[in-house]
């Protein structure tokens, strides 16, 4: 293996992962996800922001971060309510 390769099993989320954009609170779970050829991480995710024309959309993952309570403050579900949402979902 090269010493430049990328761990394939190494992820900076996991599908079912609450996340959050990085600049600016958009509460969302991470649905899907994929690695280009040269290891950038894309993310399928599904916003549950209060004002969102846009629900789900493909963020690359150096513009996410862990959810925090900005984020969960313009979401659509309470933190409890997100947990059985991803139970439900099998996440």
């Amino acid at each position: 293996m090269e010493a430049n390769a990328v761990n394939e099993t190494t992820w900076k989320f996991e599908v079912g992962a609450w996340i959050t954009h990085k600049d600016r609170p958009m509460p969302s779970l991470v649905v899907d996800r994929v690695r280009t050829n040269k290891g950038v991480e894309i993310y399928g995710v599904r916003s549950f922001a209060v004002a969102d024309p846009n629900r789900d959309r493909m963020i690359l993952g150096e513009f996410l971060r862990t959810i925090d309570d900005d984020g969960w403050a313009d979401c659509l579900l309470t933190p409890e309510m997100a947990a059985k949402l991803a139970n439900r979902t099998g996440v």
